[in-house]
């Protein structure tokens, strides 16, 4: 796989291409006609002044440009800069000056925000090129190998937004290493939603472009559209999409959940894999009618996702896996199907790329790391990170099993100790507690000023004392697998949904929680004092 042949190998892919919205209606473009696209883009940045080695901002949300401006920066050896929705309230001006833009490419609907005094924006849906000129006043360290194609951002768990530098060689590799897993094939179909500022979807973008196979790319407000209506074969979504399918199962009158339920037990024993699949879908049709009715091969990574969740799509016969990895060095570790363990993030992605460190540390060192580092931090980040023998010490807890499947066990830095000097990981906890199909996520607490541990669980259903007493006995049951010390010794229970909206999840879906401790302060009882780990990502 080669970042800069990508235009080269698009004149020899059949089939629809790129699938996207445009004034509600679905859009074709062919691989032969995105490749048409991306040269009159080529022409356009040659015009107004881009040359190699210039960096270029893309301040924008998804859209059919995005991909065809950042191929064309790939094929012009100018350095991309994409800026995620945290940037769009700042200035263009602003951020060419922070971060050297010789031009930041934008979307017309976002004009009033990125106009820029000096002329240097572009927008990538217009014709008009009016007044339009980089400015090539910044100048940047030689880079004749195109080594570094593109600056990132990655907002980690402590929330802070980090600079990232890719590595293109990293890229490459990794898209080598991932497509080698799972194994695309000519008729596939790959379903895009995130952001296409999150590096890990433009990899898939490019993967789609040099494999061969279909692409749809849509936003969240079109996603379950864009799933009816489009057929994906491919899809990768956050843990809270697949636990809102299960929650509307859950939702659904007893006697149908019931029958769901039961149905679903039966068809897990039946012995044949084609009676079981026509089976499932006969049962769960409507579920397999607004995935598009083709999925093959369905990924989950980003946060820990509910036991219930996975349990209950193995038993709709929906091939769902979880996967992990990181900004900084790319996919770590993998599920596939026949080859794959409920409860562990698979095997590696690249065989003897990931090792366990003394304190139960996951660290990964690859040939080729997805980063070359971070830029635009403090240096004791790059220090604790990117460690001087090329690895990438991710602060994730972790262990091997004798088959060598990985678990991720909690994150260094949410460590609890107890007053009695017991460390506890609250993810083990939580993800016990949120087995039951009654929660929909769980929050541990403990530490300084705390007696006991505190589970702030979030319901699903109507917060009543049976629903109460149904997760207190839960509770209880997932208190006797631990010993007495890491035990929960109160339950906070509320209807408040965990989101993003509320500020309870960070922009990534992981659970921000400093923001649920203190929003739930005065149930929990004392807050857990801040220790200087607290600020690091």
């Amino acid at each position: 796989m080669n970042l800069t042949g990508i235009l080269a190998r698009l004149d020899d892919h059949k089939g629809p291409g790129i699938l996207f919205f445009e004034k509600g209606r679905v859009v074709r473009r062919e691989f032969p006609a995105f490749k048409k696209d991306v040269e009159k883009a080529i022409d356009r940045l040659k015009s107004v002044g881009v040359k190699a080695g210039m960096r270029v901002g893309i301040r924008a949300t998804n859209c059919y440009p995005w991909i065809v401006y950042d191929v064309a920066l790939l094929e012009l050896r100018a350095q991309s800069v994409a800026f995620t929705e945290d940037f769009f309230p700042t200035p263009a001006d602003e951020l060419q000056q922070k971060y050297k833009l010789g031009l930041i490419l934008g979307y017309s609907k976002d004009k009033p925000h990125i106009e820029s005094k000096n002329g240097a924006v572009l927008l990538m849906d217009s014709t008009s090129d009016e007044g339009v000129k980089a400015d090539d006043s910044f100048t940047h360290e030689p880079d004749p190998d195109f080594e570094c194609p593109s600056l990132i951002f990655s907002s980690g768990t402590s929330g802070r937004i980090k600079g990232l530098q890719v590595s293109r060689k990293g890229a490459e590799s990794t898209i080598n290493a991932f497509t080698s897993r799972i194994q695309p094939r000519p008729d596939d179909c790959l379903l895009m939603f995130l952001p296409i500022s999150n590096y890990q979807q433009r990899m898939m973008c490019y993967a789609a472009m040099w494999f061969g196979f279909d692409l749809i790319l849509t936003d969240p407000q079109r996603l379950f559209r864009a799933l009816k209506e489009l057929h994906p074969t491919l899809f990768v979504a956050p843990p809270l999409l697949y636990e809102t399918i299960e929650g509307k199962l859950y939702n659904l009158p007893k006697w149908k959940k019931l029958a769901a339920d039961y149905g679903g037990k039966i068809i897990e024993k039946i012995p044949v894999p084609e009676l079981r699949q026509k089976a499932a879908r006969k049962l769960y049709g409507e579920i397999y009618e607004a995935l598009g009715g083709r999925m093959r091969f369905m990924l989950t990574g980003m946060a820990p996702i509910k036991r219930s969740t996975l349990q209950l799509f193995s038993r709709m016969q929906l091939p769902l896996f979880e996967t992990y990895g990181l900004t900084e060095c790319g996919p770590v570790a993998l599920n596939v199907p026949g080859q794959h363990k409920p409860g562990s993030v698979g095997k590696p992605v690249e065989p003897g790329s990931v090792q366990i460190a003394e304190d139960g540390e996951i660290i990964v060192k690859k040939k080729h790391p997805q980063s070359i580092g971070y830029f635009d931090v403090p240096a004791e980040d790059q220090v604790a990170t990117f460690l001087d023998n090329g690895s990438v010490a991710t602060g994730d807890i972790g262990r091997f099993d004798e088959d060598g499947y990985l678990y991720l066990v909690g994150r260094k830095k949410e460590i609890i100790i107890t007053p009695g000097g017991v460390k506890v990981h609250p993810e083990v906890l939580e993800g016990d507690i949120d087995a039951s199909p009654d929660v929909a996520k769980s929050v541990v607490f403990g530490g300084a000023g705390m007696q006991t541990l505190v589970a702030v669980v979030s319901v699903r259903g109507t917060l009543d004392a049976t629903l109460k007493d149904r997760i207190e006995r839960h509770v209880d049951t997932v208190n006797a697998k631990h010993p007495s010390a890491i035990r929960v010794g109160k339950v906070v229970f509320t209807d408040t949904q965990l989101t993003r909206e509320n500020g309870l999840l960070r922009p990534n879906l992981k659970l921000d929680r400093k923001r649920i401790q203190e929003y739930f302060a005065n149930d929990i009882g004392a807050l857990k004092v801040e220790s200087p780990a607290d600020n690091l990502a």
